[in-house]
């Protein structure tokens, strides 16, 4: 008998939602403005890198509600703290790494200091997900230590171990793992997936919103809006309405595909906010792919989480594949034309949205 409760997700757990998509978004506006119409690579891999630190700090705190939260005083203050670092961390991000490296260090030291915490008072029940908990707050120390050592040794130095302690909380869930006692409410995770995932969209949306304008009109928007519909009718099929909650596994391949999913949505909208800019067209095509690809790759890995009859044939992800190539082919070629390339992705998002719903809705 599982010894995880089913419960709903609760009104605060949302709201920290929020503050984190927030996070993510104030990230994507360092990148809105590019250099020569490009962006460079040291942007993006400024974007990655702290989109991924963001997300950790986010699943540490949700994987522990997940399997232990009561949402007593204790933790609804160490969520508060988390959300203040989250808004003192989102307000303070610059491209220039030497300005943000102590806002960003002591940040991240302030959150996964306050969830190890929590991890701890947990291990010390010596109740069920000891172990777990143990693990978890040993990976949590390995980052704590290692951010503290950047603000030790300064800059120069202390900025490899920055970039250590987001690859080490970002990775070595996944390679120090052990087994757990009891599996994750995985119906509960898969919840506050799909919600952060809304907020993303609700932010595609915003970006959208712009466009409509009363005093010039043009159909770009009403495109994007409705290539929006269908991105978002994919996801809803495959992991709201296919996926069966009520099974017994820890939930990794949801959780970091997520990540790139999500980071996925914010390259499509960093695209969307250069529509009238000074963007080089052959760029603006191959990051529109870059974010297309990623968000149609990730969320097909959930599959793993589908029986085997429900899963897509070998036909369909050829007949995905050939769309997925047709489109994109004729982004590339009429890059220079940009009604050519809004309606190659609208056909594409149809398209897909047509072969996944015929395969999961009966």
């Amino acid at each position: 008998m599982s010894l995880i409760k089913e419960r709903k997700v609760e009104n605060i757990e949302l709201f920290y939602d929020l503050i984190f998509t927030y996070a993510i978004s104030k990230i994507s506006e360092l990148a809105q403005h590019p250099h020569n119409g490009i962006i460079e690579p040291w942007v993006l891999i400024s974007f990655i890198l702290y989109s991924l630190a963001v997300l950790q700090e986010w699943s540490y705190l949700t994987y522990y509600l997940n399997r232990f939260g009561t949402f007593n005083i204790k933790e609804i203050v160490i969520i508060c703290i988390n959300m203040g670092a989250a808004i003192y961390l989102s307000n303070s991000l610059f491209l220039d790494w030497e300005q943000i490296f102590y806002p960003f260090s002591i940040s991240m030291l302030i959150m996964s200091s306050s969830v190890a915490f929590l991890y701890h008072c947990q291990a010390m029940k010596k109740s069920v997900g000891e172990r777990e908990s143990i693990n978890a707050r040993n990976i949590l120390l390995i980052v704590i230590t290692l951010f503290a050592m950047c603000l030790l040794l300064g800059f120069r130095v202390g900025i490899l171990f920055c970039i250590a302690a987001n690859i080490s909380g970002v990775f070595l869930p996944m390679i120090h793992r052990v087994k757990f006692s009891n599996g994750t409410n995985f119906g509960h995770l898969k919840e506050r997936f799909e919600l952060l995932t809304i907020l993303f969209f609700g932010e595609m949306v915003v970006t959208i919103a712009q466009y409509f304008s009363p005093e010039y009109f043009t159909i770009y928007p009403f495109i994007a809006f409705i290539t929006m519909f269908f991105l978002f009718g994919t996801y809803t099929v495959l992991i709201n309405k296919s996926i069966n909650p009520n099974q017994k596994t820890r939930g990794f391949i949801l959780v970091y595909s997520h990540f790139f999913l999500l980071m996925s949505l914010e390259i499509i909208i960093y695209c969307w906010n250069l529509v009238g800019k000074n963007a080089d067209k052959t760029f603006l095509a191959i990051f529109y792919i870059v974010g297309y690809t990623g968000f149609y790759l990730m969320l097909f890995v959930n599959e793993i989480y589908l029986e085997k009859k429900m899963r897509l044939r070998k036909k369909d992800f050829l007949k995905i594949f050939g769309v997925i190539i047709f489109s994109f082919a004729v982004m590339l070629i009429f890059r220079g034309n940009f009604i050519a390339r809004e309606l190659s992705i609208l056909f594409m998002t149809f398209s897909i949205l047509l072969i996944v719903s015929r395969k999961y809705i009966k």
